[in-house]
C-alpha cells in the first residue's frame, strides 16, 4: 500500500509540472519580451493635422528624409545657391533648429551670422560684428547689449534673458559686415547669396526656379521693396538676394578705396541710420546696382495676416515673415507634399498655398477669433463720443447701424456691401473687410471677437481668377 501510495503521489506531481510547463507554453506572450514581425521604419514627415504642430512636437517628430527630400540637395540650380541667415544670440536655441532640420538640409552652401560668435551643435556660428571697429563696440550705446552678451557667454549665463528692443538697434550693425563676410567665405562656384532672418520662411524649389529664370553675371539685388527718404531697399526680414557680379561690385568697389578706410565711412552711415537693409542698398546704389523690386514673390506677412487677393493669387510664393518655428515647419512640409506630387519645375502659388493652409479654416465661422477684416467699421456712439462721430453715425443706412447689436446683424452688413468678403463683431462694434483674410484666435484676450466669412462671395472670386497664368513678372 505503501508503494501504491507513493506511485500515486508521484504521478500527482508529474501531472503538475506537466500542466505548468503547457500554461507557461500558451501564456508565453504575457513574459516574453514582444518582437515585431516586420521591420519598423521611421514615417518622412510628421502626421499631417489641422493646426500647426507644438514647437516641442517638432523636436519630438524628427525623423529621417524621404527620399523627395533628400533629392532637395541635387534640384536644378541648388549648388549654385548660399544661404545666408541673420539671427541673434538671445533667440538662437527657440528659432535655428527648425531651420537646421528644413531649409539646411537642401543647401550645400550656407553661413549662419548672429552677434555672438559660438558652436551650436556642429554648426559653426559667425559673429557678423567681428570687423566692426573697437571704437563702436567698445562705447556706441548701440552695442550695450553686444557688450553684455560677450560677458553673459563668458560667465555661462543664459543669453535668452537679454532679449528686448535693444537687440534691433544692434542688428542694424550686422548686415554690410555680413555681407563682406559672406563674399570672403562663399565657395566660387556660388551664383546666389540669399539673406533671411531667422523668422523668415523659405521655399526651396520656388526660389531655384525664380533665380533660374534669372543670369547671376548681371548685378542684380532683389527684395521686397521698401522706401526710406531717397533710398529705396529690400526688406531685411522678406530676405534678400544678391547676384554674384552685385557681390563683386561692393568688393571691388571696398578694395579699391581701401578696407579700413570704406568700413569706417559706412560704420559712420550706419550709426546715423535706422536700419541696416536701408544700409545695404546705397552701398549698392553707389556701385550702380539699383533693387530690383521683386514683391509679392519676396514679402513679409505670414499665412495668417496676408489678404488673399487677386494682387497674389497666381503669383509663384518664395517668402515669408514674422513666421514662429512651428510655421516654418509647416510651410517646409506643404512644400515637400508638393513637390512629391509635381516635381521641382513647377512652382506653387499663393492660390496653392490658400487651398492647403487657409481655405478649410475659413469655411467656417468662429469665435474668439480676429479675421483683420479693417475695410469698414461701424461703433455705437456713446455719451462720451464726439460731435463728429455721432453725426457720422446719423449718416448710416438702418443696416449698418444695427450692425453693431449682434453677430448676425454684422453679417448682414457684409452682405448689404458688394465688396464685403468676411466681418468680424463684439459688442457695439462690427468690422467688414473687403479682403480674405484668415487671422488668428483671440481667446486670451480680455475683448474677443466673432469672425465670418461670405462662402459664396468668396467661390465667385476664385471662379474669376481660376485662368489666370503663373505671374513670375509681378
Amino acid at each position: 500500500m505503501a508503494t501504491s501510495s507513493a506511485g500515486v503521489f508521484n504521478a500527482s506531481k508529474l501531472a503538475i509540472i506537466f500542466a505548468l510547463l503547457c500554461s507557461l507554453y500558451v501564456f508565453r506572450d504575457i513574459w516574453l519580451p514582444s518582437t515585431p514581425t516586420t521591420p519598423v521604419h521611421p514615417t518622412a514627415t510628421p502626421p499631417q493635422s489641422s493646426a500647426p504642430p507644438l514647437e516641442s512636437e517638432l523636436i519630438l517628430n524628427q525623423t529621417a528624409p524621404s527620399e523627395h527630400v533628400a533629392d532637395c540637395l541635387n534640384a536644378p540650380g541648388a549648388d549654385r545657391v548660399m544661404i545666408v541667415l541673420k539671427t541673434g544670440a538671445s533667440e538662437i536655441y527657440e528659432k535655428l533648429p527648425t531651420h537646421l532640420i528644413t531649409l539646411f538640409r537642401c543647401t550645400k552652401h550656407y553661413l549662419i551670422f548672429s552677434d555672438l560668435p559660438q558652436t551650436y551643435s556642429d554648426y559653426q556660428i559667425h559673429d557678423a560684428l567681428a570687423t566692426v571697429s573697437n571704437q563702436y563696440k567698445d562705447e556706441h550705446d548701440d552695442f550695450e547689449v553686444y557688450r553684455k552678451l560677450q560677458k553673459y557667454h563668458r560667465e555661462g549665463q543664459n543669453v535668452a534673458k537679454l532679449k528686448g528692443d535693444k537687440g534691433w538697434n544692434l542688428d542694424k550693425w550686422k548686415f554690410l559686415p555680413m555681407m563682406h563676410e559672406t563674399y570672403r567665405l562663399a565657395s566660387p562656384d556660388v551664383d546666389w547669396f540669399v539673406y533671411i532672418e531667422a523668422d523668415t520662411s523659405m521655399s526651396w524649389t520656388n526660389l531655384l526656379q525664380f533665380l533660374g529664370r534669372m543670369d547671376p553675371k548681371k548685378p542684380l539685388y532683389l527684395g521686397a521693396q521698401n522706401v526710406i527718404g531717397h533710398t529705396t531697399f529690400a526688406h531685411g526680414g522678406s530676405g534678400f538676394i544678391m547676384s554674384r557680379a552685385a557681390a563683386e561690385k561692393i568688393e571691388n568697389r571696398r578694395n579699391k578705396i581701401g578696407v579700413k578706410k570704406y568700413d569706417d565711412r559706412w560704420e559712420l552711415s550706419t550709426s546715423l541710420s535706422c536700419c541696416g537693409d536701408e544700409v545695404v542698398a546705397r552701398a549698392l546704389v553707389e556701385v550702380d546696382v539699383e533693387l530690383t523690386p521683386s514683391w509679392p514673390r519676396l514679402q513679409g506677412e505670414t499665412v495668417d495676416t496676408l489678404d488673399w487677393t487677386e494682387k497674389h493669387w497666381c503669383t509663384p510664393a518664395i517668402t515669408w515673415h514674422h513666421v514662429s518655428p512651428s510655421q516654418v515647419d509647416s510651410m517646409w512640409r506643404f512644400q515637400n507634399k508638393w513637390v512629391k506630387e509635381n516635381g521641382w519645375s513647377k512652382p506653387y502659388l499663393y492660390r496653392d498655398v490658400y487651398d492647403g493652409l487657409v481655405a478649410r479654416h475659413v469655411s467656417v465661422n468662429r469665435t474668439s477669433w480676429n479675421n483683420l477684416s479693417k475695410d469698414k467699421e461701424f461703433v455705437a456712439p456713446t455719451k462720451d463720443s464726439s460731435e463728429d462721430d455721432k453725426k457720422a453715425w446719423e449718416k448710416l443706412s438702418d443696416v449698418e447701424k444695427d450692425s453693431v447689436k449682434s453677430f448676425d446683424d454684422c453679417a448682414e452688413a457684409c452682405l448689404a456691401w458688394n465688396k464685403c468678403l468676411q466681418w468680424m463683431h463684439e459688442d457695439g462694434v462690427c468690422k467688414l473687410g473687403k479682403d480674405v483674410r484668415l487671422g488668428e484666435t483671440d481667446e486670451r484676450h480680455s475683448d474677443t471677437w466673432s469672425s465670418g466669412w461670405l462662402q459664396h462671395r468668396i467661390q465667385g472670386m476664385r471662379d474669376n481668377l481660376a485662368d489666370c497664368k503663373t505671374n513670375w513678372d509681378h
